[in-house]
């Protein structure tokens, strides 16, 4: 536990360790703990199918996932859905519109815990420590790019290779959280969540796992995606995970744009 954080309460503590720990990796001083501490966080916890946000809810707090799995997807009145994403321990969830509403739904796969913080209560933290918003810029230009990958999935890549590709993306956030390898990693998503983030029916995407099982790449069965020869997919793939990484600014530059002393 941390030295200066003896006088914050346990979720907010938590939310720190959070945002400390990968694939964040955030570099805090005392100014921005001080403001942290000032924050109001609950933890709320939902249980597997559970709803986080609904489509055309208002919202008024940002999230950001502690713990499990779950699923972005938007509706249409004909029915169709789209899943967007699945988000896991340390992404931001809950994107609005400027009117202040979600335009999809958030919901647990298995069972999560979220941190939910008040937009009006990280305004004042940003206010005391403007270094904060730099880190929430870093999340949202993760998020801008995973879905970028996804749309790009949908909208460009054959069935086999969008398959291969987003396997891998999971594989690899999995693995930053400390829930997998390179060998593979236990996966929660039904075939048919994931047919549905793919364009993609159930029965397509099963021949595209045989695929892939069949070409010696990947398995994937009983909740579990095992690498069986990594290098060939990412190849197959044209895989890049460069794409997640926390990195848009310099970490040897201060937040004034002068160089950190060594």
């Amino acid at each position: 536990m941390h030295n200066e954080l003896h006088t914050i309460n346990i979720t907010v503590s938590a939310l720190i360790d959070l945002l400390k720990a990968p694939p964040i990796l955030a570099d805090f001083e005392n100014i921005e703990l001080r403001a942290l501490a000032s924050l109001q966080v609950d933890e709320r916890r939902v249980q597997a199918d559970g709803t986080i946000i609904n489509q055309g809810e208002r919202i008024r707090s940002i999230h950001l996932v502690q713990s499990g799995w779950g699923c972005v997807y938007r509706d249409l009145s004909n029915g169709e859905r789209q899943v967007l994403d699945f988000p896991m321990r340390s992404d931001f969830v809950g994107l609005r519109t400027a009117a202040g509403r979600s335009y999809n739904t958030v919901a647990a796969i298995t069972p999560m815990t979220v941190f939910e913080v008040p937009l009006c209560s990280l305004a004042n933290a940003i206010q005391q420590a403007p270094k904060l918003s730099f880190i929430l810029i870093e999340l949202f230009a993760r998020q801008r790019s995973l879905l970028i990958e996804h749309l790009t999935n949908v909208g460009c890549r054959s069935a086999l290779i969008r398959t291969a590709h987003l396997l891998l993306e999971l594989g690899d956030r999995a693995k930053a959280c400390g829930m997998g390898d390179d060998k593979g990693f236990d996966c929660p998503i039904t075939q048919y969540q994931l047919a549905d983030a793919l364009g993609l029916t159930p029965i397509h995407l099963n021949r595209m796992v045989r695929e892939l099982r069949e070409e010696g790449l990947l398995m994937f069965k009983n909740s579990r995606v095992d690498y069986l020869n990594r290098k060939a997919l990412i190849a197959l793939a044209e895989y890049d995970g460069e794409f997640m990484h926390m990195s848009v600014f310099d970490k040897t530059m201060s937040y004034s744009g002068t160089p950190l002393q060594s």
